[in-house]
C-alpha cells in the first residue's frame, strides 16, 4: 500500500540514465496542543506585563511604609 509517511533513504530514483538519490521529505511542523497554547499564552502575559507587577509592589510598599511612619 502507497503511503506518505516519508520516504525510504534506501530509494533511489532513475532518470535520464542517471541513478541519485531524491530530495528529502519536507518536514512538517507539528500542531501545538491547547495545553502547551495556553502555557505559551500565560508565560507571554506574565513577562509582558513584569513592568505593572513591579510599579504596584513598589507602590504597595510605599503606601505600607507611609501607614507605618507614626507608628511606635
Amino acid at each position: 500500500m502507497l503511503t506518505f509517511d516519508s520516504i525510504p533513504q534506501a530509494r533511489v530514483v532513475r532518470k535520464g540514465g542517471q541513478q541519485f538519490a531524491p530530495p528529502p521529505a519536507p518536514r512538517t511542523r507539528r500542531e501545538p496542543s491547547a495545553l502547551n497554547s495556553q502555557l505559551r499564552d500565560v508565560v507571554g502575559i506574565a513577562i509582558g506585563m513584569w513592568p505593572l507587577t513591579g510599579v504596584l509592589a513598589l507602590a504597595f510598599g510605599l503606601l505600607y511604609m507611609a501607614g507605618m511612619n507614626g507608628a511606635p
